[in-house]
């Protein structure tokens, strides 16, 4: 990847995660696909493609999510704002496609609030803004990356095997992916077209692994996170997302797993201040 990420600072446009690997490195615990999905400015993506192109490790290639006459829907842009999908041409890649995302595609700038992160992809899901984690009681929640740091990086094979250190990774905050997402699903709902993202899966294992539906959390994300154009669209989303009781859940109150609860509803630790999240 070295290469490939010394064309983008050559052109001096930042290196901007987005799609999967991006929410993988936001707490979210979303299997890592064969795609790394990168943001750039509608102005360079030609001349980007063409020096990639002459890398001789990428090719242009057609959506793979194409299959003869099966097609998953979800993954096709039907918008008149045109992605470009590259195929790797190395030897047994790990990540065998990048998807260049127009600006005006994802709805979101690369100047947005981002963070460094030390590759493509975390080893577990985990989460670097810690204002997310929410319960005080430390009774569920997502994985913090400030507590393991041992668990950043990927085995060696998933690694992108960097070498240029000084050429960086960016991935968006939360906060500013999230309202990327709405503005797409909204634009998709207006107008029957579709960006190719399905920011609808997106939304969904956001509020599923940082627990949006928590009423305490609910507020807090709605109205300190959520520009006002999307407080509607994301109220519907957490309000008809349903959380499944069916888990086998750890209650560290009862030292024992437990099943038919909602995480909100275990027991802290007994001796765990019962300090309320602010």
């Amino acid at each position: 990847m070295d290469r490939t990420l010394e064309v983008f600072a050559r052109h001096e446009h930042p290196f901007v995660l987005v799609g999967t690997l991006a929410v993988r490195w936001g707490g979210v615990d979303s299997i890592p696909e064969d795609t790394i999905d990168v943001l750039v400015r509608p102005s360079d993506l030609a001349t980007l493609v063409q020096d990639l192109i002459e890398l001789k490790e990428w090719a242009i290639c057609g959506n793979p999510t194409w299959k003869g006459d099966v097609v998953d829907d979800s993954m096709i842009n039907t918008s008149p704002i045109d992605d470009i999908w590259l195929e790797s041409r190395i030897e047994d890649p790990y990540f065998k496609y990048m998807r260049l995302w127009p600006e005006n595609l994802y709805n979101l700038s690369v100047h947005c609030a981002r963070f460094e992160v030390p590759d493509l992809a975390s080893m577990n899901s985990l989460l670097l803004e810690d204002e997310y984690y929410r319960d005080s009681l430390q009774r569920f929640g997502p994985r913090r990356a400030s507590l393991h740091p041992g668990s950043l990086l990927p085995r060696l094979q998933i690694q992108a095997k960097l070498l240029r250190k000084d050429i960086p990774i960016y991935i968006p905050t939360i906060e500013a992916h999230l309202n990327a997402l709405l503005d797409q699903l909204r634009a998709e709902t207006e107008t029957g077209l579709r960006t190719g993202n399905f920011p609808a899966r997106h939304i969904e294992l956001f509020t599923r692994y940082l627990f949006f539906d928590w009423p305490p959390n609910r507020e807090w994300i709605l109205f300190t996170k959520i520009q006002d154009r999307n407080i509607e669209l994301m109220t519907r989303k957490i309000d008809r997302y349903e959380r499944w009781r069916g888990f086998l859940l750890w209650d560290v109150g009862l030292n024992k797993y437990v099943s038919g609860k909602l995480p909100w509803e275990l027991n802290p630790s007994p001796n765990r201040l019962t300090k309320p999240t602010e």
